[in-house]
């Protein structure tokens, strides 16, 4: 009992004295929050919106749908380019909420180009015919815009990009255009005003029998129908219908590959588009103010500092460890009746706290300088950080570890420089704190996970994601910390080993 008692006093005596030592340099322990703060105000301010996101390789189409008007199966005309673009390969769909978005974009040279539909669009469809009272939308080069109520806001300085994409732009009005015309022409065959000219226009010859009783060697298709009906002007309605009908189906089963009564592309070509994409509302994630406050990309950069410069933590600890070998300190542990066990205890509870209280700090200083989230809008506070919690704590478990088994194999501070900073550093660029995964080439992304801090990002960016909607993956999450929780493991059982070693005499 009186062992026991004597080995937790030791063990408290020991931490007490650790606290003394690490805490003895306030500067260094303020670099360590501060330093990571001026990178990551830094770059959020120099990088753009787009920073650790691979370059898409589809065309984007930015689009603004002022369209209110209702009327092909109960929706504006809008919505179906919209809904042409969606089922166009190769292409995102982006909406945009406003013109004066667009118009800011655009300026900006954040988006190439930028279509507009204005809120005429659907009665300009509607009138658009091949008669000549209606609307001829078209010109050489496709759609004439302007008489449709669209248009393109380009940004002058990509041109070659707005030029793509207002040809895209072209081919999905045309499609939209195009096929509505000709249904609304095919309709009118059975119009009566229609069968009126067809049936003057059209002359029959009189059979023989029938040329002493009308006196004529032709007769139009009107006084045909006008006989048959008898003097009945319904029935003689009804057969210029029924004429009607009987030329669209001769048309129809003519050119029995097209529905020409469709207005759409798909049902007139009887086909259907081969994209999948889905509409995406327009966030804004490039930040406000001079720091981009609330910028997307401080999801990406607070926790990839602040992981980096968590395993950093191996430079105070070598450094106080050294100094122990430098003073004799260190052979005086060796003679107190502490196991190596006991010995990394005391050593590694205040390096833990400082890492914990290092990274709660600079989460903190995300949210409140930063204005980054911590999770789903609609996800309380609370919540959000009781997830977060588990990670900052395996993450500075693993940090820990790494840091005394650095501290248990240097015996200089060039030493800890090459046992300690230097790999922690190769790490940090392998798992992507320095350098976004999604910007290393597919073939090595692996790589990342041969890492603690790659393990680390991705528990962190599962939490944080910039999308203020995404639902995180707790089970990803859980993944995350089990690894960190692996590799803390390893860490502390190769510092025990060299205590150990160093235990029994040998060099370690």
């Amino acid at each position: 009992m009186n062992k026991t008692v004597s080995r937790s006093g030791l063990l408290s005596a020991l931490w007490r004295k650790e606290w003394q030592l690490l805490v003895r340099d306030p500067r260094a322990l303020g670099l360590l929050i501060l330093l990571p703060l001026v990178f990551i105000l830094v770059l959020g301010v120099l990088l753009g919106e787009g920073f650790g996101r691979k370059a898409d390789d589809r065309v984007r189409m930015s689009v603004v749908d002022l369209d209110s008007g209702l009327d092909f199966e109960g929706k504006s005309w809008g919505h179906w380019v919209r809904e042409d673009l969606r089922q166009t390969q190769d292409i995102v769909l982006e909406m945009l909420p406003d013109l004066e978005t667009a118009e800011k974009l655009v300026a900006s040279h954040q988006r190439a180009a930028v279509l507009v539909i204005g809120g005429d669009f659907t009665r300009k469809i509607q009138n658009c015919s091949f008669l000549s009272d209606g609307i001829n939308p078209f010109i050489r080069d496709g759609v004439a815009m302007a008489r449709v109520d669209t248009r393109m806001i380009k940004d002058p300085r990509q041109i070659a990009t707005a030029g793509i994409m207002e040809q895209v732009a072209q081919v999905s009005l045309l499609r939209v255009v195009l096929p509505y015309m000709i249904g609304k022409a095919f309709e009118r065959l059975s119009d009566p005003d229609f069968i009126d000219i067809l049936a003057r226009n059209v002359n029959l010859p009189v059979p023989p029998t029938l040329k002493i009783v009308l006196r004529k060697e032709v007769v139009t298709l009107s006084e045909l129908l006008a006989m048959a009906s008898v003097g009945n002007a319904e029935l003689e309605r009804e057969l210029r219908r029924k004429a009607g009908i009987g030329v669209q189906k001769s048309i129809t089963t003519q050119f029995s590959r097209y529905n020409l009564l469709g207005k759409t592309w798909a049902t007139l070509t009887r086909s259907q588009g081969a994209g999948v994409a889905q509409e995406s509302v327009y966030v804004d994630e490039a930040g406000h103010g001079l720091f981009n406050r609330g910028a997307a990309r401080y999801q990406l950069l607070v926790p990839s500092y602040t992981v980096l410069f968590s395993f950093l933590l191996v430079m105070l600890v070598g450094s106080v460890v050294v100094a122990e070998r430098r003073e004799g300190t260190w052979q005086r542990l060796r003679l107190a009746p502490l196991t190596p066990g006991l010995l990394l205890a005391g050593k590694g509870l205040p390096v833990l706290a400082i890492s914990v209280a290092q990274g709660g700090l600079l989460l903190l200083a995300g949210k409140v300088v930063f204005g980054m989230r911590f999770g789903p809008d609609d996800m309380a506070l609370a919540q959000q950080v009781a997830q977060l919690v588990p990670v900052v704590f395996c993450v500075s478990l693993a940090a820990t570890g790494l840091a005394l088994l650095a501290a248990t194999m240097a015996r200089t501070e060039l030493q800890v420089a090459l046992f300690g900073v230097l790999p922690a550093l190769v790490l940090s660029l392998l798992g992507g704190c320095v350098l976004p995964t999604e910007l290393f080439p597919e073939s090595s992304r692996w790589i990342a996970s041969c890492t603690p801090q790659g393990w680390a990002l991705l528990a962190y960016r599962e939490l944080l994601d910039p999308d203020p909607s995404s639902l995180p993956s707790l089970a990803t999450v859980g993944r995350g910390c089990l690894a960190l929780c692996g590799f803390a493991a390893v860490f502390f059982l190769g510092a025990w080993w060299n205590l150990r070693r160093a235990w029994h005499g040998r060099p370690g």
